[in-house]
């Protein structure tokens, strides 16, 4: 939603991120290379623009960034982990180390989860208005970063 803030070297971190928190099971899923090919697109990115960066190396790049940039990535990087429906201990360590590194308090993690979960109720319920509910959570999700 925000990813074009981002600079080139944001963006090539932000996908190292992304890669990282789905590896982090071990497993990559379908729906996570798909949703990884996703953010690469929006982002103009090619396999051959991304190299391999660890999380220490993420996040010294990212040293420079603003708080806000860092709260985009954070809060991106909480839709990744939910969007296959399940939530688990690897994710949310990952999670909070990252948090615990861009100093995003425990109050402001809440928030971007909680928004998420009004993301899927509004998705899960089928409403004649499901416009303006887009447009109340976009406008939601700009106040938390």
């Amino acid at each position: 939603m925000f990813l074009e803030e981002f600079n080139k070297k944001e963006s090539v971190v932000f996908i190292n991120l992304v890669q990282l928190l789905a590896n982090t099971d071990e497993i990559l899923a379908e729906n996570e290379k798909n949703l990884i090919a996703d953010y690469m697109k929006e982002l103009l990115l090619t396999n051959e623009n991304i190299k391999s960066l660890s999380f220490q190396e993420s996040i010294s790049e990212l040293k420079a960034s603003t708080g806000r940039i860092k709260n985009i990535i954070y809060f991106e990087l909480v839709g990744v982990a939910i969007s296959d429906g399940s939530y688990d201990s690897k994710e949310i360590d990952f999670l909070n180390k990252l948090a615990c590194e861009f100093n995003i308090s425990k109050d402001k993690q809440q928030d971007f989860l909680d928004y998420f979960k009004k993301v899927k109720d509004a998705y899960d319920i089928t409403c004649v208005d499901y416009k303006s509910k887009i447009e109340s959570l976009k406008k939601l999700a700009l106040s938390l970063l």
